[in-house]
Order: structure tokens, then sequence, then C-alpha cells
């Protein structure tokens, strides 16, 4: 486990260099925040996986104080994760454009940076992160 989590930031350093070397030839016009995108949605991702776990087995842990809680292993159970970091991504570069005020020059919707692209795609990362805690965690006598 600990190779797949050190491998997700590499591939967010190394695209971070592939993003700083087009944004120093190619382009100029990117803010470095933009260069280091990668970077903020592995950080971010990670964040919220582990507020969401926390918060989540605090309240699996009030409602079964009698019983103990068993964590499952699934690799299928990570397609969520890779949901929720897709989801944080198009949250997170949507955020970026409109701080960045550069949303109205896109063609992509999905790029649009509007309010309509930042809340759901936020809340969707939100509730994959808590469909895979829902998974992963359940009472002991199952």
């Amino acid at each position: 486990m600990g190779q797949i989590q050190s491998l997700g930031f590499y591939w967010a350093g190394f695209l971070s260099v592939i993003l700083a070397v087009l944004k120093l030839t190619i382009e100029g016009h990117w803010s470095w925040w933009r260069v280091l995108l990668p970077v903020w949605v592995v950080l971010g991702h990670n964040a919220l996986y582990v507020a969401v776990g926390f918060v989540w087995l605090f309240f699996t842990d009030d409602g079964m104080m009698d019983e103990e809680a068993v964590a499952r292993r699934d690799d299928r159970l990570y397609g969520y994760q890779l949901a929720a970091m897709l989801c944080f991504l198009i949250f997170a570069d949507n955020l970026l454009r409109r701080i960045e005020g550069s949303g109205a020059k896109t063609w992509f919707w999905l790029s649009s940076g509007t309010w309509e692209m930042i809340v759901p795609f936020g809340v969707l990362s939100v509730v994959c992160q808590l469909v895979f805690w829902s998974a992963v965690t359940y009472p002991g006598d199952r």
C-alpha cells in the first residue's frame, strides 16, 4: 500500500515537472498554481481521504460501542478512490480557473470554472470517499 501512495506523489511530481517545462517554453501565461495542480490534487485528495476517514470512523465507533469494527481489504473498492481523485481533479481545476478568472476563455464545459462545476464535483469527491469508507468498515459480527 505504501508503494501505491508514494507512486502517486512521484507521478504528481513528474507531471508538475512536465507542466513547468511547458510553462517555461510554450504556455507562459499559466500560473505556477496551475503547474503544481497535480501536486495539489494528490495532497487535497489525501487530506480529504484522511478527514472523511476520521469522521466516518468516529461515527462508526459511536454506533458500535459493544462491537468491534473490522476493516475489509478489497481491491475492487479502490475504484471509488480513483473516482474521488478524478472528481477532486475536476473540482481543483475549476476552482483554480475561478480564482484565476480564466474560466470564460475555455471552450470545454467541464473546465469552465463556474460554480455549477465546482460545487457538484467537490460534493462528488466527498461522496466517493464516504462510499469507500462505508464499504471498508463494517461491524465485526457480519
